[in-house]
């Protein structure tokens, strides 16, 4: 017997829709919502963010309030264009008036911090919502990557480390900006969208203070822009008890910037160290993988070797060993770097830049060779940034950064637990510094994470 012709239809109806979300992630991405007018709704974010006539939008929001996924959902949206099917069921099941998106596929550029964020954090968000036939180059590398979407869409991955120049000679329907870039950055690649009148939007949490984001976009905002604040104790889709606890380690005004995106001065500690997140059980690194150091020196401070082996499997840095230690001689450390390294030397040592006689008496009168930390403005909060990065959960929830449950890393476990900012209030438009107290391994981990990175940077 025949079937019906209303099941018949029924039926294709069902396989279309099958096929659409099995193809198409975004057709059934979901923002969540609140309907209270007291708090934050990710729907809403989106929604402000794809205002028409707009040309820059800031979502700020606490960790984990959402901001980055919908940063992921907004790129995907203008790569494929508010006429593609998946985009109008998108639209449909949240709500959305997608009036402010361009008909057609786009150009879309998204840009991280640094490439390791780009690998790490942005392209995995992103990944989450591309079409199933989308083609790759340099997915997982250093770098730029591009994504190419059936239908001829497109989205560029950069980085804030790439510097100004290299956001040059292109357009774009759309740009993400991932946390707090450096206002050449900014001010360059929105220029990149002047071609065809695209937008862009900035998702951060604003963990450096009111900084020229702050003066542009909230103190007195420009022209066809606006800000959104999303609250992380909003966000139904995290364990609310885990966040509060989390919370609680940090000082009031950090507090208020990772809960809720508040606009403060930091204070209190300035990495998200949780012992039982970045403390694992101790274990020798095989000898293949490669292995760094880094030197802090001092005398009545005390002197401060690290030594550190990368997995090059999952890019986890293992902090495995460490020498700490006040009143010695330089030849009494030299002789404790040479016991600890063994017949296993580190790729390279990094040491203090400004403590050049010692650099040079470990090399003349002990071969220890090192190579001097990086020196600069800005160098010491773009090391805390580089520290923060490995530290951070990639998008499985893993840390890249350990440090190994070793009797010698006790101090290490404790100046990461109590490393806070120095708040100065006399002249609130400095940059917030560390406290200068209990930060000689903290310096240490700073100089390694700085030199890798740049060394990686520049090998891709």
């Amino acid at each position: 017997m025949a079937a019906r012709p209303d099941v018949v239809k029924s039926h294709k109806i069902f396989k279309a829709v099958v096929r659409l979300v099995t193809d198409y992630p975004m057709a059934a991405a979901m923002l969540w919502h609140n309907e209270e007018p007291t708090k934050t709704s990710q729907r809403d974010a989106v929604q402000a963010a794809i205002t028409p006539d707009l040309l820059t939008s800031v979502l700020v929001g606490g960790n984990r309030s959402g901001k980055t996924e919908a940063g992921a959902q907004l790129a995907v949206a203008y790569a494929m264009g508010r006429d593609h099917p998946a985009i109008q069921s998108w639209a449909r099941i949240n709500g959305l008036d997608i009036s402010g998106i361009q008909k057609a596929p786009g150009m879309v550029c998204c840009s991280s911090l640094t490439g390791n964020e780009s690998i790490r954090i942005q392209r995995p968000k992103i990944i989450t919502y591309l079409p199933r036939e989308t083609k790759w180059s340099n997915q997982h590398g250093h770098g730029e990557a591009t994504a190419r979407l059936p239908g001829g869409g497109s989205i560029l991955f950069k980085s804030n480390d790439q510097r100004a120049r290299a956001f040059q000679g292109a357009d774009w329907d759309f740009l993400w900006l991932d946390e707090e870039h450096d206002k050449p950055i900014f001010s360059e690649a929105r220029m990149r969208l002047v071609d065809r009148s695209g937008r862009a939007v900035f998702t951060m949490t604003p963990l450096k203070g009111r900084t020229w984001v702050w003066e542009q976009f909230i103190n007195e905002p420009e022209p066809r822009s606006l800000f959104y604040t999303l609250h992380s104790m909003d966000n139904p889709h995290i364990p609310q008890e885990y966040l509060k606890a989390l919370l609680a380690r940090y000082g009031p005004h950090e507090r208020a910037a990772r809960a809720r995106g508040d606009w403060t001065s930091m204070e209190g500690l300035i990495y998200p160290f949780d012992r039982q997140v970045h403390v694992v059980p101790a274990f020798d690194p095989p000898s293949e993988w490669e292995r760094y150091g880094g030197i802090d020196f001092g005398t009545r401070n005390p002197f401060v070797y690290l030594v550190v082996a990368l997995d090059p499997a999952d890019d986890v840095l293992h902090l495995f060993r460490c020498h700490y230690q006040r009143e010695w001689t330089l030849k009494q450390h030299a002789q404790e770097i040479d016991e600890i390294n063994g017949d296993t030397w580190p790729q390279w040592i990094v040491a203090d830049c400004e403590d050049r006689g010692s650099r040079l008496s470990l090399a003349r009168e002990y071969d220890i060779h090192t190579i001097p930390s990086r020196k600069g403005k800005g160098s010491v909060r773009a090391g805390i940034n580089r520290v923060c990065e490995r530290l951070a959960p990639d998008a499985n929830g893993r840390p890249h950064l350990v440090v190994h449950d070793h009797p010698s890393l006790k101090p290490v476990i404790k100046e990461f637990e109590s490393y806070s900012w120095a708040t100065t209030q006399a002249r609130r438009d400095e940059p917030d510094m560390p406290l200068k107290r209990n930060d000689h391994a903290m310096d240490a981990v700073r100089y390694i994470c700085t030199s890798l990175a740049a060394s990686t940077f520049n090998v891709g």
